[in-house]
């Protein structure tokens, strides 16, 4: 078999070609792994403050023997102390019959940075509807 000299080096290009694929479909691999767990991670956070939130009760009621309501106040409170202690960033406010947490996390990416995807953002939800003692 004779070689023909203009496709000399196609092989070359070709499996380099191919190595740029598999890397970046590796990197999306990888990668999109990684915002799935951080999604998973800032929900659960915001589920958690949330619900760390709703047993914020109002400490002179119990007191007395009234029912047990929950202060907004200290419910927005202890749902943005749980941020705080989990390490998320976020907010926390009170609508009215729930408390509404919102996160952020922001993660480096580990392949695709080499692309030009340095970093991805995520956010989480959760919410803890506040039932009154009385019913």
């Amino acid at each position: 078999m004779r070689s023909v000299r203009g496709e000399r080096g196609s092989a070359s290009v070709l499996i380099l070609g191919l190595s740029i694929a598999v890397l970046v479909g590796f990197g999306l691999a990888v990668d999109g792994a990684r915002k799935g767990q951080a999604y998973s991670q800032a929900t659960s956070i915001a589920e958690e403050a949330a619900r760390a939130g709703g047993q914020a009760l109002q400490v002179h009621a119990l007191a007395e023997g009234a029912d047990a309501d929950v202060d907004p106040g200290a419910a927005v409170a202890e749902a943005q102390r749980y941020l705080v202690t989990a390490g998320a960033t976020g907010t926390a406010r009170w609508d009215g019959v729930r408390v509404v947490v919102e996160t952020t996390i922001t993660r480096p990416t580990v392949f695709l940075g080499a692309i030009g995807v340095p970093e991805f953002t995520v956010y989480g939800h959760g919410a803890a509807v506040v039932l009154s003692g009385n019913g």
